[in-house]
């Protein structure tokens, strides 16, 4: 009887440690499908099938798939991180998509992709896209608006540069001596230093800063530009339903308050969100709806040493987008370079 009560007793404990395992297992994976979720619902009715997703955009436009501790540590738009998102309102089946950007540009490659990406969603899931910004959509930022079905923009932004710009080419005619003090780094020239580069190819050390840049060199470079932004100007005309030598010669590369970007139609409207969200109700004959945005996703790890992760890489992050966008041919305005 002794042995049949121990025996019994320590069945009971192993049953209810596999219970409590067991437990623990299904709230773990439960915790980690709601962490794998990048969209959470805001606003409006459960039970509503008209799912409009608001998709929160800020920074530049640059491919970096280095942050292993979450998503939007930094402020910065990856087209991989885009994607994402993209692929879970998929599974969602939203009606309407507000990419609610606030971006200066980015580089040309990135740009461009994450162009194909949207307009991939658009194509495969037949959802209308509105482009909505409350600070600034410009470059790049612009660039990517061309793939909307609508652009928006609130009271106060900054919209339009439909530019393009290569790498700059410094030239330091004769240095004499570099130095780096507190001040920043000095160079002062009269034919004293002497630069020796072992290179292959014609052009293979472009953008050498003690050598001057040759009459054909610069040529090419700016045929490179001229491409880029032949391209930007025709999708900027074909979406907007503007003549090309308007876009040229009279909208140029300038930024515009949103009200003279609505005159020279880069736009559809000035309004809030809150008034966007009642038009694409009333354009699509919604009853109801709910709203489903996008969240900072960390994971467990990442947030305990998110604020460690953030403090030490954070400058390191910044100054690695500035220098991509300094020496790629780049669909940024200006004055963010100069930021930088």
């Amino acid at each position: 009887m002794l042995f049949f009560g121990i025996f019994l007793r320590t069945i009971g404990f192993l049953s209810a440690l596999l219970i409590f395992f067991i437990i623990i297992s299904f709230v773990l994976h439960f915790s980690n499908e709601i962490e794998k979720k990048q969209f959470i619902m805001t606003e409006g009715i459960p039970s509503s099938n008209n799912i409009i997703a608001n998709m929160n955009l800020n920074g530049p436009i640059f491919n970096n798939n280095s942050n292993i501790l979450g998503n939007n540590l930094y402020d910065y738009i990856n087209p991989a991180q885009v994607k994402s998102y993209l692929e879970e309102l998929k599974e969602l089946q939203i009606k309407a998509l507000i990419i609610n950007i606030n971006s200066p540009g980015g580089t040309v490659s990135a740009t461009a992709e994450l162009e194909q990406i949207i307009n991939e969603f658009k194509k495969s899931s037949n959802t209308k896209v509105y482009f909505y910004t409350n600070e600034i959509l410009a470059s790049g930022g612009y660039w990517l608006a061309t793939s909307a079905d609508k652009i928006f923009a609130s009271y106060g932004s900054i919209i339009g540069s439909i530019g393009v710009s290569g790498p700059s080419w410094f030239y330091y005619n004769t240095p004499t001596s570099l130095s780096s003090g507190i001040f920043g780094q000095t160079i002062e020239t009269k034919e004293g230093i002497e630069v020796f580069n072992q290179n292959a190819g014609a052009g293979k050390d472009l953008f050498n800063p003690f050598r001057r840049p040759k009459i054909d060199e610069i040529k090419h470079l700016q045929n490179i530009v001229d491409g880029v932004y032949n391209d930007f100007v025709t999708k900027v005309s074909k979406s907007r339903k503007i003549e090309i030598s308007n876009i040229k010669n009279n909208i140029g590369a300038l930024i515009y308050s949103s009200y003279q970007a609505k005159n020279n139609f880069l736009i559809d409207d000035i309004l809030n969100f809150e008034t966007l969200i009642e038009l694409i109700n009333k354009e699509n004959k919604f009853e109801d709806y709910k709203i489903y945005e996008n969240k900072v996703n960390n994971s467990f790890l990442g947030n305990i040493f998110i604020k460690y992760e953030v403090k030490t890489n954070d400058n390191y992050s910044i100054q690695n987008i500035c220098r991509n966008l300094e020496t790629n041919i780049s669909v940024v305005i200006p004055f963010y370079l100069k930021n930088c």
